[in-house]
């Protein structure tokens, strides 16, 4: 391997160019994460990041200007092919024909439950990754503890994950998304949107230059935005708390409909006093407008 000196005179006199990004935040060639307990819909999030990048089909609310389609590679290893295909049959009920031709074309899925290689092995598992993303724009990795065998407390081992991940990214110029899960802490306490909430070492972490959450809707939030208790796992919220290339990104919350399918919620979430005040003030400008009759 040769290195090559980044030519100082030429980022001095030439205006640089503009970051592509894959997702709000997330630049191609880049590895991110996105981090959450388990059964929280990170799949389904995984998913429909997917949808978006592959046919510009924005279920989740991220209004993102820069958008540019391209090839998206799942490498699902945590779920068996029959769970696959509920889903994608469900997320399909939402779209037109053209977007399901669309989604058809752009988006591979590739079953890997029981079949997963080793990360941490002689190199076999990293190449047959580096193939499956050549050409993509995206790769996510569902679920990354499933395609390693080693300590993920162990600050070496994970760095070596991360290492065959960045090299995967280099060389296709795809963004890597691994998903991963919280830590118990994290998730017992409701904090899973705190940037250190990941499960494992810190490198997964920092090494990452992307990190996404989702959580449930706490019990204290619920009841601050006045959601019954029944619904509350229905509401879950969707943030970046790492991004090295943009500014910081508003927090989205997302509704989980049928089948899973998570949709942005068009409601308005605030605290119930805020509501109760804003009612207030809807129906003194009513009671205002009809003053003059």
């Amino acid at each position: 391997m040769t290195w090559q000196a980044l030519s100082i005179a030429h980022c001095i006199e030439t205006e640089p160019p503009q970051l592509d990004f894959v997702l709000p935040g997330l630049v191609v060639g880049t590895v991110g994460s996105i981090v959450a307990p388990g059964a929280t819909g990170k799949s389904w999030l995984a998913l429909e990041a997917a949808l978006l990048v592959a046919v510009g089909k924005d279920f989740l609310g991220l209004y993102f200007d820069e958008l540019r389609c391209g090839k998206v590679v799942i490498l699902a290893a945590e779920d068996p092919a029959p769970v696959l295909h509920q889903r994608v049959h469900a997320l399909a009920q939402h779209l037109t024909s053209a977007e399901r031709a669309e989604f058809a074309n752009y988006v591979s899925i590739i079953p890997t439950y029981g079949e997963v290689g080793n990360l941490l092995d002689d190199g076999q598992t990293a190449r047959r990754i580096l193939e499956a993303a050549t050409g993509a724009r995206l790769v996510i990795i569902d679920t990354l503890s499933r395609w390693h065998t080693g300590d993920e407390n162990d600050r070496g081992d994970a760095s070596k994950v991360m290492r065959k991940l960045e090299h995967i990214a280099g060389q296709t110029g795809a963004a890597i998304v691994f998903l991963h899960h919280t830590n118990k802490t994290a998730a017992l306490a409701g904090e899973g949107d705190k940037q250190q909430s990941a499960r494992g070492s810190s490198v997964f972490v920092d090494e990452a230059r992307w990190v996404a959450f989702l959580q449930t809707c706490t019990v204290e939030e619920a009841k601050t935005f006045g959601i019954e208790e029944e619904m509350r796992r229905h509401f879950v919220r969707y943030g970046v708390s790492k991004a090295n290339y943009c500014p910081p990104l508003e927090d989205v919350w997302l509704r989980r409909e049928a089948g899973g399918v998570l949709m942005k919620y068009d409601g308005v979430m605030k605290p119930q006093k805020q509501q109760q005040a804003s009612k207030e003030r809807q129906t003194k400008a009513k009671e205002d407008d009809y003053a003059d009759f």
